[in-house]
């Protein structure tokens, strides 16, 4: 429920409007206990006693990524848990392959770790009733980022077969539009999983980690049927010892803003020609009443603008291929994607028809009907929601939560989240829906075209000046 409103709101496509002065901060979920030790080390606990058979999930995460390599350390922020995942100071390869069934997660990639940019994460998912395997995981955690000991001899043997099933990579590095996107960013040239230097020494990668692998750059989440004073004492017993302290701010993850100038690719994954409409906007996290409610309506508007062009493009030479909208906060940037698969033949009549249909939108908005419609709808979901949410897997509660941290957000607790939802929705109007859905489309989005390989390449400028000479006109017109 907390991820919806940031995955799939259109919030990012328009300047953000001042807050109201009268704007309260959101409340954090207080079900959510949180505490750091003395060396910085911080940790967030929900405790969920009412569903005794849930598996208990656990992650730990690191503020340190492949962003934080500098040339003699490439691939060493893959390199130290590629070695916590062989064998540690305390547990031998043996023990390890005995302890890795017992805390892999259980969906598959069943990937032990992720390394990212700006992050390392490992990923756990424990029995219940097994507070001895708690105890060991912790055990192993607190090996996993302590000061590795490996020699010169293994650094050498890992480089040799470097990549692990266990280690995750973010999908999608090597692909062009990945490529393209983050140029003139810091993130260029820093993708994690590079392999290590022919001549990395345990000595560099002792200096690597006394930088960078730091207690107070490191978060543990727990969700599960967990006692929390026990949890306290082992937090404190496993990690308390941990030593350092960050000198050297991080360099932030973050994404430069997207090229207006349409853009074109060819690509084996597709089967028909993908046109894609981006908006790209800097993120501003959801920390107020009001922030919340902008994104709620932009989640509305976004909403009204699929149904409206699904159901309109359905009756022409586009029926069966569905619109979609999707938005994703990545890297400090805001990005919503409006995508449409079609047939070659097809391409320039579809985007005439889709621009033309936006225009429409755009000058007449929705009608009251359709919004009445639409708010039955949101308060039905709502309802299921809460209803369900104490049903909710600890895998789900674990990733909302981890969302909702990157993206600098407040996660509320359901009740407060329904009361303030319903109130919205009962007080929401035409004037602030239609208000939304024009400064959405009054911005100029970037135009992407991903071809199937092999196919007659087609030019996208063209079909971007298209859709501009549809839309620009009637837009001043409706002015």
């Amino acid at each position: 429920m907390h991820s919806k409103f940031l995955r799939s709101a259109l919030g990012g496509l328009v300047l953000i409007m001042a807050e109201a002065a009268q704007a309260e901060p959101l409340k954090a979920d207080p079900a959510w206990q949180e505490g750091k030790l003395e060396n910085g080390f911080k940790w967030q606990v929900l405790a969920t006693p009412h569903r005794p058979t849930d598996k208990i999930e656990v992650r730990l995460e690191i503020n340190a990524g492949s962003l934080q390599e500098s040339i003699p350390q490439v691939g060493f922020s893959y390199l130290l848990p590629r070695l916590a995942t062989s064998q540690t100071e305390n547990f031998s390869n043996a023990e390890m392959q005995a302890l890795l069934p017992q805390i892999l997660p259980d969906a598959e990639p069943k990937y032990l770790v992720e390394v990212s940019y700006d992050y390392t994460r490992y990923n756990l998912s424990l029995p219940n009733n097994r507070p001895e395997i708690l105890k060991e995981a912790f055990s192993w955690l607190s090996d996993a980022v302590n000061r590795p000991t490996a020699t010169n001899e293994q650094i050498q043997a890992i480089r040799s077969e470097f990549t692990s099933p266990l280690v995750m990579l973010p999908s999608g590095l090597n692909d062009a539009w990945w490529r393209y996107r983050i140029k003139n960013s810091p993130l260029m040239g820093h993708e994690p999983g590079q392999t290590i230097v022919a001549d990395a020494s345990a000595e560099q990668l002792g200096e690597f980690y006394s930088k960078w692998y730091t207690p107070d750059a490191m978060t543990l989440y727990v969700v599960g049927n967990v006692d929390r004073r026990v949890l306290n004492d082992q937090i404190n017993k496993a990690f308390g010892g941990l030593s350092g302290k960050r000198e050297t701010p991080a360099t932030i993850a973050v994404l430069s803003a997207l090229p207006p100038t349409p853009v074109s690719f060819s690509s084996q994954g597709v089967t028909k020609d993908r046109i894609k409409l981006v908006w790209d906007d800097p993120w501003h996290p959801v920390v107020t009443t009001a922030s919340l409610e902008r994104q709620w309506l932009s989640m509305i508007a976004n909403d009204m603008i699929k149904n409206r062009l699904n159901q309109k493009l359905g009756r022409s030479v586009l029926k069966g291929e569905p619109l979609n909208i999707e938005c994703q906060v990545q890297f400090q940037r805001y990005k919503c994607n409006m995508t449409l698969d079609v047939q070659l033949p097809a391409l320039k009549s579809s985007i005439k028809q889709l621009g033309t249909e936006l225009v429409k939108l755009d000058k007449e908005g929705i009608t009251e009907a359709e919004l009445k419609a639409l708010v039955a709808a949101q308060k039905e979901q709502l309802d299921k929601a809460i209803a369900t949410y104490a049903k909710t897997d600890t895998t789900e509660i674990m990733n909302q939560r981890l969302l909702i941290q990157k993206s600098g957000s407040i996660a509320v607790d359901p009740e407060s989240y329904q009361q303030l939802n319903q109130k919205f929705l009962s007080s929401l109007t035409t004037t602030d829906v239609n208000a939304r859905i024009h400064q959405i489309l009054t911005i100029k989005p970037t135009m992407v075209l991903t071809q199937p390989a092999g196919e007659p390449e087609e030019n996208v400028k063209v079909l971007a000046d298209l859709l501009d000479s549809v839309m620009t006109p009637k837009a001043e017109e409706a002015k």
